[in-house]
């Protein structure tokens, strides 16, 4: 995809024009925004950029995901073993769910099974729809301190960062077996595939720098720097770009294939969470220090707001209204 370079005047018009055809195109899209210190679910309107309702969440969550069909959100609580189930149509709790553990990344697959990391510890939980969390869920051992886990589009297969081990677990979905351990660099966070899911980019928190594995052979098969403490990253629409959050420099490294990492977008304070409008025109960035929401022109590769929100924003997707 070509992006138009917009000089002048004409940048605040054209971007007037772009909201309106990205409000139009997304229709149903919406934002929703964790905040860990604030402990709420925050909705933002995409065509105003306003806040809509919030829903009360107990102590501290830490990681966000969606059910296929965006009406349910799950939202995970490290220091109390949890995982809130989230009604976004009624706007409330529906239930909690005990794990044991530390329980931090999170996915969940089309018929209801839920796979949760164990941050302190070194193994995913994994529940399935008819536990409802009255049952013991099945362990997989991974490797050590797994955060964030991430789940093919297929179903097949799910990733796991394991930051103090290194590397990258693959498990296979239908006999939850580790197929590989994939050595990446220092303390793996974010993870993002392409459209295809032809390629996995792993952000490395301490070694500042972008794994990309392949993932038909699981193997390493370029590593990109990309600034101080990767921490997000998200792949456009098109897969021509890789965003990645940079928590200590405050801004956000944009990677194209075939270049050199461009200057980072400077956001808020230590942005951390990134998700990209379907679109393709805007990317919405969680900035923790400074309780808002970047949103970044991924025309002119500029910051044209900032959205305030409950207090340390972290996580940031974008979901369909049910």
């Amino acid at each position: 995809m070509r992006f138009l370079c917009l000089r002048g005047s004409a940048v605040a018009a054209m971007l007037v024009t772009w909201l309106a055809f990205a409000s139009a195109s997304l229709g149903a899209e919406k934002l929703y925004v964790l905040s860990q210190t604030g402990a709420k679910l925050t909705e933002i309107d995409l065509a105003t950029h306003q806040l809509g309702a919030a829903v009360a969440l107990e102590k501290a969550p830490a990681a966000l995901t969606f059910s296929r069909d965006s009406k349910l959100a799950y939202v995970t609580h490290p220091d109390l073993g949890k995982i809130s189930v989230v009604s976004l149509g009624g706007q409330k709790v529906l239930r909690t769910i005990s794990v044991p553990g530390s329980p931090f990344g999170i996915a969940v697959a089309g018929n209801g099974r839920i796979y949760v990391a164990d941050w302190n510890g070194a193994d995913v939980a994994v529940l399935e729809p008819s536990d409802n969390g009255a049952t013991q869920p099945r362990i997989v051992k991974v490797g050590r301190a797994p955060a964030h886990v991430l789940l093919t589009p297929d179903e097949t297969t799910l990733f796991v960062a394991n930051r103090e081990s290194d590397s990258v677990s693959v498990i296979r979905a239908s006999d939850l077996e580790v197929v590989a351990t994939i050595a990446v660099g220092r303390a793996p966070f974010a993870m993002a595939l392409s459209p295809d899911a032809k390629r996995l980019y792993v952000g490395n928190v301490q070694g500042g720098s972008v794994s990309v594995i392949d993932t038909a052979a699981l193997a390493v098969v370029e590593t990109i720097k990309s600034g101080a403490m990767p921490y997000g990253a998200a792949v456009t629409p098109d897969g021509a770009r890789v965003l990645v959050t940079n928590q200590q420099s405050s801004t956000v490294a944009v990677l194209e294939a075939g270049g050199a990492p461009r200057p980072g977008v400077r956001v808020g304070g230590y942005p951390e969470g990134i998700a990209i409008d379907a679109s393709g025109h805007f990317a919405y960035v969680a900035n923790w220090f400074s309780d808002d929401v970047s949103v970044l022109d991924l025309a002119s590769l500029k910051e044209i707001r900032r959205i305030k929100c409950p207090g340390g924003p972290r996580s940031v997707v974008i979901a369909r209204d049910p």
